[in-house]
């Protein structure tokens, strides 16, 4: 049990929390907070917490492989920038699951960004939990001492 869970729990503002990892697998050198959430049907992936993205983002191989848990949303007639870079693609909406190690699960239908790309070409990026896809929908509070994220519905 983390150090926040009965205050944080047992009162209402989250109904669940999880550890967290500091680092992105393959990126040690930048610090983050690194969740492992499920999608769509089930396939868990680590995703960064990032508050300066319009929406979730998501690998287009992993995309492609999941093609049936999304439904598609919307083609925006014009390139959306991922860290500075410009990328065609699509938003699209599924489940998104963040799993408890203390308290209840939490489902949260999310906006995810899956870029297109060239033959050849390589996503560079992590896969990333965004502010307006999928952050601004919950409630939530990191405990950077325990590694700790703490989260809830955010419509209650």
């Amino acid at each position: 049990m983390a150090r926040f869970d009965s205050l944080l729990i047992d009162n209402g503002f989250a109904i669940g929390s999880t550890s967290y990892a500091d680092r992105y697998p393959g990126d040690e050198h930048n610090a983050r907070i690194v969740l492992t959430a499920t999608l769509g049907g089930g396939y868990a992936i680590s995703m960064i917490v990032d508050t300066g993205a319009p929406w979730c983002g998501l690998d287009p191989e992993l995309a492609e492989a999941w093609e049936s848990t999304f439904q598609v949303v919307y083609k925006p007639g014009r390139k959306l920038n991922v860290r500075g870079d410009p990328y065609e693609g699509q938003l699209v909406r599924a489940v998104i699951v963040l799993q408890a190690t203390s308290g209840e699960d939490l489902a949260v239908e999310a906006t995810i960004f899956i870029p297109e790309l060239a033959p050849g070409q390589e996503w560079p990026y992590p896969n990333f939990l965004g502010l307006d896809g999928f952050l601004n929908r919950i409630r939530f509070a990191v405990d950077a001492t325990e590694n700790t994220f703490y989260f809830g519905p955010g419509n209650v």
